[in-house]
């Protein structure tokens, strides 16, 4: 769990991590006898843990593809603020080399 401010993988992390233990409490909390609570626990801790598992490969997937996406944009500024300093350049040579032929004519 991620000690960043604004991490959003971070704040997941616990809103899951609360949500387990918010859930456990609830099952060992109710007026069950141990064992019930036990076997019950371990059900519906294996489907947690479970659907845990396919949230995070999701929101991995997801932020894998937000990745790639963010470099693509970030390569295609890139390669735009290059070009438009190529430019740039290209044209200041060219008012300079009006000027020096100007001056000398």
């Amino acid at each position: 769990m991620s000690n960043e401010k604004g991490d959003p993988g971070g704040y997941l992390g616990w809103f899951f991590f609360g949500a387990a233990l918010g859930a456990a409490l609830a099952f060992l909390t109710t007026p069950r006898t141990g064992r019930q609570a036990r076997e019950l626990l371990t059900e519906r801790g294996g489907d947690v843990a479970k659907r845990a598992q396919e949230w995070a490969t999701q929101a991995q997937t997801q932020a894998g593809e937000w990745l790639d996406k963010s470099r693509e944009m970030f390569e295609e500024q890139t390669e735009r603020l290059i070009t438009a300093f190529e430019a740039g350049k290209d044209a200041m040579r060219e008012e300079i080399k009006k000027w020096s032929t100007s001056a000398r004519g």
